[in-house]
């Protein structure tokens, strides 16, 4: 303050400057430009909705015994309820125009991407019906030409060869027996397609006979509408269900985890994602005979709400989801457990395919075999420390009750797994939320740091995958892990002999 006058600081010059200036001309033009078309796609819609009803009133024996007309009025009404939202939208976004102060530029910018966002559904809703609504339409107008391309769909839906897809099943089928039912279930309701394609064309030949003379009406000609819609759909119908059935199958080959090597809390001021840093590691099974294997991992951040986020605070280095090979990826286990333990056989089991029980030196340890070391290493983040019978014992314990397992000899003793545990903090110390302090809420955390910048660790972009833990949220089952990348191992099995069947945790 100089003279007695008050001179204000250049940044609150400029933010009253800004403020003066309002909303940008071009956003303001924007909106005005969204106002406009929106009540032409209002407009539109009704047009529409009038053109098509007037058809189908032109047609009373065409449409007479068929459900078109009511699922059209239906996808209409929810077109104009999807405008309806976006007038309140448009309403909001004409307020803030009408105050025009620069601080509202981000909500302004935000509605009008919401209500474009709504038109364009709203339009795409409308011009389904009006595609659905022309072709009944013209289906007679072009008779000749419709019913050529009906039998060339109905040609296409008889030749498609489902032999591959079900040798494919067999094999799944005869390498994992309890799961025979739920595959021989899904293929008979794939051959079923072709087979009911057959029916339809064949009680269609009356009509088809009618047509190629000319003589068929409105009334028969319905019918035959519908089943050319039906044949037309069947050929990637057909497709679709066969390639997800021989994923279905494939997954039975597969024991996966997913791990919890990282957290990320946003700050208050970025405006940027919680997420989640996931490590998927999968055991693939390419020969259950030769006992063959190879062994991938990848790693990637998540972006997850903030419910995920705090529900998993205490279980970095734990395993978030795991499956056995023989199981679907639906049937996955989300209770977090201490990575690597599912692999190990019961204490009764003695033995699997991953290794055995070594009793020597009057101490039961387990012992990985040779083959699944690579296994071992990843899962253990290249830390591994012998399990010992009676934490294998407190593991098997907690499980049996839903109850995930951090390593505690008693409820009052350290833990070793999870978020406080002593394996995990040393393990992980690298990791984002160990350098932000994420472990000072421990009582056996020696770390006394606030939490604050990341800066001393990398910071990868987060990739588009679906949300590993919303989709485990509340610790349902269900959710299965998507195809890895990275680094493949071959793997090969020694001599030992293994206990109960392969590739099942008992």
């Amino acid at each position: 303050m100089k003279s007695g006058k008050f001179t204000l600081p250049l940044a609150a010059l400029l933010l009253l400057a800004a403020c003066i200036a309002g909303l940008p001309t071009s956003l303001r033009r924007d909106i005005a430009d969204e106002h406009l078309r929106l009540q032409h796609a209002q407009h539109d819609l009704e047009q529409s909705r009038q053109l098509v009803f007037r058809q189908v009133a032109a047609n009373p024996d065409l449409f007479r015994a068929v459900p078109e007309p009511a699922r059209w009025t239906a996808q209409f009404q929810a077109a104009q309820e999807t405008l309806r939202t976006a007038g309140e939208t448009d309403r909001e976004l004409a307020q803030l125009a009408g105050r025009n102060r620069a601080s509202s530029r981000s909500e302004a910018e935000a509605l009008l991407t919401k209500e474009r966002n709504l038109r364009r559904t709203a339009s795409d809703q409308s011009q389904a019906v009006i595609a659905a609504a022309s072709h009944w339409f013209n289906f007679r107008k072009d008779l000749s030409a419709n019913v050529d391309r009906m039998k060339q769909d109905y040609e296409a839906v008889r030749t498609i060869d489902l032999a591959p897809v079900t040798k494919t099943v067999e094999q799944a089928e005869q390498d994992w027996p309890s799961k025979k039912e739920a595959l021989a279930a899904r293929l008979d309701a794939l051959r079923e397609i072709p087979e009911q394609a057959g029916k339809e064309w064949n009680s269609s030949a009356a009509s088809l006979e009618l047509t190629a003379q000319g003589e068929i009406t409105d009334t028969q000609l319905a019918p035959l509408i519908e089943v050319s819609d039906t044949l037309s759909a069947d050929p990637a119908l057909i497709e679709t269900k066969a390639a997800d059935l021989r994923a279905l199958s494939g997954q039975l080959y597969d024991s996966w985890d997913q791990i919890l090597v990282d957290l990320d809390a946003p700050s208050s001021e970025s405006g940027e994602q919680y997420r989640e840093r996931i490590r998927t590691v999968r055991n693939h099974l390419t020969d259950i005979a030769a006992r063959q294997s190879e062994t991938s991992s990848s790693e990637h951040w998540v972006p997850v709400s903030e419910s995920a986020f705090h529900a998993v605070e205490n279980d970095v280095g734990m395993s978030v989801a795991h499956k056995d090979a023989g199981l679907f990826d639906s049937e996955a286990v989300t209770t977090p457990q201490p990575a690597g333990f599912a692999y190990i056989a019961p204490e009764s089991q003695d033995s699997n395919q991953y290794g055995y029980w070594n009793h020597d030196g009057g101490q039961s340890v387990w012992t990985w075999l040779p083959q699944y070391l690579i296994l071992r290493e990843l899962l253990w983040n290249h830390a591994y420390r012998p399990v010992a019978l009676d934490e294998y014992r407190g593991y098997r314990t907690a499980q049996s009750v839903g109850r995930t397992y951090y390593g505690q000899t008693t409820p009052a003793s350290p833990p070793k797994y999870g978020t406080h545990g002593s394996f995990t903090q040393s393990t992980y110390a690298s990791s984002r939320y160990v350098q932000s302090g994420g472990y000072t809420g421990s009582a056996y955390s020696a770390r006394t740091s606030a939490r604050g910048s990341f800066a001393s660790a990398a910071h990868p972009e987060p990739q588009k995958t679906p949300s590993l833990a919303d989709k485990r949220a509340g610790r349902q089952f269900g959710f299965g892990a998507g195809s890895p990348s990275g680094r493949r191992f071959g793997q090969h099995a020694g001599s030992r002999s293994f206990g109960r069947g392969f590739g099942r945790r008992r």
